[in-house]
């Protein structure tokens, strides 16, 4: 790369004190300073190094912290030191890169505590130890993070792992503390170390450690090992800390992968040092990772993309950014110059098998511009298998690698033989043997690789038992005049007795002839106590007995299974025209008239002919009345026609269900099905259906009780069905609608029939009280809203209304604490919540009349609690 710009954005956080969020995470090490003077002692220089987020708003790094050294495996401490805070220093990301959109602030300080100390040499060596509470909350990865606190550890070898163990330096780790990191981005974060001892290195993701607790966040002691891990959420690990589509190198501590979405994540790391290949020390170190909603302008690429099935390949940048504008592929064919793609994800076909040096410009000639480099590999004719010869459970199994590469050569292969109870069920050779121990199905697996870097895994499934399997022929018929061949499949050697007319008994398919009925029996042999056998009943017929059936009656357009008692081998039924399979013992039949079928049957050169007739009738002609409605409670007379027997359901809304024309009396809509039986000869009945529907009861609603002023127009309005009758029809504009308008001088009360088209009606009453003055709107002086059913509501009581366009109370203060557009709602006394005491409150009301006229009133009134 051009630029080298990492795709995550680092930030570490811890806690300082018991609700301080300001520590970014943290490390103990140690440098060994030589021998003591004391005999078999060496000195030590122990270096905590805490990282505090600039912005915090918690304490500053304490000036004083506790330091344990604890011998390994003793829960006794050999040194508990009060270490100061040494230096101070303060890093930040200055200048952000003009190619990181929306960069975040990087800002930490960092604090060294250290002290020097002499320790004995030991067999088990020594752990050194911080803790403080606690870390910051909404960590993503982690669970009650902010109650959760940290512990640092180093560990220092003893003499049982070498004699030079103890002389030890932990490594140094290189991380860039001002890197920035990108969601949902691909990334790549150095997480290496140098090792002044020249130790080989291996890196892990391991789990954090809590510690301390918000009610004891800084003691002056570390506890003793073993520290409880962390909780990770759901989807997260101490392995996957940052989700499976992040890993570590474990040779280089490269961490990469695709970013998660923006949020802080715990990640340990630990670096296995190895002397002289033993693995002598675990250094640790803790962080606090923050990734940031933030693009860059670069590109990245796989290591490598290849294909060994075909010459083609898909090819696409890692990373996703806004500020990516262009792109610019060459793909590598050195002969040819159309080998080039301005696509975010190309596919290319190469011409020739071959490996091909892919470039990725991104931005091209402007200020934010990468290049990357891949490898395309093309290598198609990689045929992948393996074959297995099967034995018995402690009898080794054999693996052999069938794979074949048209390039290069097969030369890696992986095998895992699928045994849960071991840890050494591998090989890594081409031909390979395994013996299992337990009888039970085992998943295989090859990983298999060639030398230009093909590579596949395929798999299969072996079951494991006492025995080798072994398939054999079922017991079978043979007419004495034939031959037969018995078949039986397996792998081994076959063994076949009696030796009765049998052509080779070491076959694994002979062929038999014998005259009476015999009983083989075939042994398979794979190895010495691997065996396995089965028998084969081979029972001889000098003639084949048959009896097709018997003659029967079927109705038209029925099928019927053809059941024939026979102990014969082949079958063949005629005619073939209307038989579901004529070559079949047991085939289903659908004859459109009368007929006589055949069946033929043979046990080799016997044979035997029988047969039977089915005649056909046709169904009875059912039929029944038409489909009727009737009103609840109603009855309903049904009919039936077409046959000579009847049958109705449900019977139980029937007077009865046998009679041909039964009465119906439902209590809800009701499908009726009968049943036709006709004459002997076809003995099922045809069905028909006829639909009783049942008209709800209906409710009849004149309107509510009202009243009106005297000549003006009043409308009423009824509801419940389609058809209307009032009575008296005196005064009315019809007496036939629901809504008619009346013109009234003295208080009445209307009677309304609702009926249905079907007749089911119901009725009901409207009483109209009459006032001899104008329209009016009447407003009570005082309310009492002590919910006694008696004017518990202020509202407007209009007379000769016919629509009310507002009432509205104004308390003291001009506040309106009730407004209703609707006839019949009031106030119930409550403002805001909360019951209103005794006041005075004003009021105003508008309403329209039967005319059109306005009519508007103001007044005052009185809550009484």
């Amino acid at each position: 790369m051009k630029k080298a710009l990492f795709i995550f954005f680092v930030f570490l956080f811890s806690i300082d004190g018991a609700y301080a969020d300001h520590i970014a995470g943290g490390e103990v090490s140690y440098t060994f300073l030589g021998n003591a003077s004391t005999p078999n002692a060496g000195r030590y220089r122990i270096t905590l190094k805490l990282y505090r987020d600039c912005d915090s708003d918690g304490a500053p790094l304490d000036p004083t912290v506790a330091i344990t050294i604890y011998p390994t495996g003793s829960g006794i401490f050999y040194v508990n030191r009060a270490v100061s805070l040494k230096s101070s220093d303060i890093i930040s990301l200055q200048n952000p890169d003009p190619c990181i959109g929306n960069p975040p602030r990087i800002c930490y300080e960092i604090g060294s505590y250290f002290f020097d100390v002499t320790l004995p040499y030991t067999q088990k060596g020594y752990v050194v130890a911080f803790q403080r509470c606690c870390r910051i909350k909404g960590i993503f990865n982690m669970i009650n993070s902010g109650e959760t606190g940290v512990t640092y550890v180093a560990y220092i070898p003893g003499t049982q792992l070498g004699p030079s163990a103890p002389k030890n330096n932990t490594p140094k780790f290189k991380t860039t503390d001002t890197s920035v990191i990108c969601a949902n981005n691909y990334f790549q974060y150095d997480f290496g170390a140098k090792d002044d001892d020249g130790d080989e290195l291996e890196y892990v993701f391991e789990a954090a450690y809590s510690g301390l607790s918000q009610d004891n966040p800084a003691d002056t002691i570390a506890q003793p090992p073993a520290y409880d891990p962390v909780r990770y959420n759901f989807g997260f690990s101490a392995q996957l800390p940052l989700g499976p589509n992040v890993s570590i190198d474990p040779n280089t501590g490269m961490i990469s992968g695709i970013a998660p979405v923006a949020g802080i994540y715990v990640v340990t790391v630990g670096v296995l040092e190895k002397r002289d290949g033993i693995v002598i020390n675990r250094h640790r170190k803790d962080l606090h990772l923050k990734v940031a909603n933030c693009v860059l302008a670069t590109s990245a690429l796989k290591p490598d993309y290849i294909n060994c099935d075909g010459l083609s390949l898909d090819f696409k940048s890692l990373t996703t950014s806004p500020l990516v504008k262009t792109y610019d592929w060459d793909f590598g064919v050195l002969v040819a110059t159309d080998d080039v793609s301005t696509l975010p994800s190309p596919s290319f076909t190469y011409d020739s098998p071959g490996s091909y040096q892919v470039r990725l410009i991104t931005n091209k000639n402007e200020q934010c511009t990468d290049t990357v480099y891949t490898v395309a590999k093309v290598y198609p004719g990689f045929t992948r298998g393996f074959k297995v010869f099967e034995t018995c459970k402690g009898i080794p199994y054999v693996f052999t690698d069938t794979s074949i590469a048209t390039f290069g050569v097969v030369d890696g292969w992986r095998w895992n033989f699928g045994d849960p109870a071991k840890s050494d069920d591998t090989a890594i050779t081409s031909i390979a043997s395994y013996i299992y121990s337990e009888n039970q199905v085992y998943d295989v697996s090859l990983i298999v690789s060639t030398s230009v870097g093909c590579s596949d895994t395929i798999s299969t499934q072996i079951n494991v038992s006492d025995k080798p399997i072994l398939n054999i022929t079922n017991d079978t018929l043979i007419c004495a005049v034939d031959t037969l061949q018995l078949n039986s499949t397996g792998t081994g050697t076959f063994s076949w007795t009696p030796d009765y007319m049998i052509s080779a008994q070491s076959a694994s398919s002979p062929l038999v002839s014998p005259d009476i009925p015999t009983t083989y029996y075939v042994t398979l042999t794979q190895a010495p106590g691997c065996v396995n056998s089965d028998s084969v009943f081979v029972n001889v017929k000098s003639f084949v007995s048959l009896d097709a059936g018997s003659d029967t009656t079927i109705c038209l357009g029925d099928s019927i299974l053809l059941s024939p008692v026979t102990d014969g081998l082949t079958f063949s039924w005629s005619p073939a025209a209307t038989v579901s399979d004529p070559f079949i013992k047991n085939p289903w039949v659908k004859p459109t008239e009368s007929v006589r079928y055949a069946l033929f049957s043979t046990i080799g050169k016997c044979q035997a002919n029988d047969g039977f007739v089915v005649d056909v009738a046709p169904y009875p002609d059912a039929m029944v009345s038409n489909d009727t409605s009737i009103c609840i409670e109603g009855i309903a007379q049904l009919d039936a026609f077409g046959g000579v027997q009847y049958f109705w359901y449900p019977g139980n809304t029937l007077d009865d269900q046998t009679l041909k024309n039964p009465i119906a009396r439902p209590y809800q809509t009701t499908n009726y099905v009968v049943a036709v039986y006709g004459d002997a000869a076809c003995p099922k009945p045809a069905y028909d259906t006829v639909v009783v529907t049942v008209i709800p009861p209906v409710t009849a609603f004149a309107g509510n009780d009202t009243v009106a002023v005297i000549g003006q127009p009043l409308q009423l309005l009824a509801s419940g069905a389609l058809n209307y009758s009032w009575q008296p029809t005196a005064f009315l504009s019809s007496p036939v609608i629901a809504n008619p308008i009346a013109r009234l001088n003295d208080d009445i009360t209307y009677v309304v029939r609702v009926s249905t088209i079907e007749g089911c009606f119901a009725f009901d009453t409207v009483r109209v009280k009459i006032y001899k003055t104008p329209p009016e709107i009447f407003i009570p002086t005082a309310f009492t809203p002590n919910d006694d059913g008696l004017n518990d509501r202020l509202k407007p009581i209009p007379v000769g209304i016919a629509s009310l366009v507002y009432f509205k109370v104004y308390n003291r203060f001009g506040e309106l604490v009730f407004s209703t557009t609707e006839i019949g709602k009031g106030w119930d006394g409550v403002y805001k919540g909360r019951d209103q005491g005794n006041e005075s409150f004003v009021w105003q009301a508008k309403g329209i009349d039967y005319l059109g006229n306005e009519v508007v009133r103001k007044g005052q009134t009185t809550l009484i609690r």
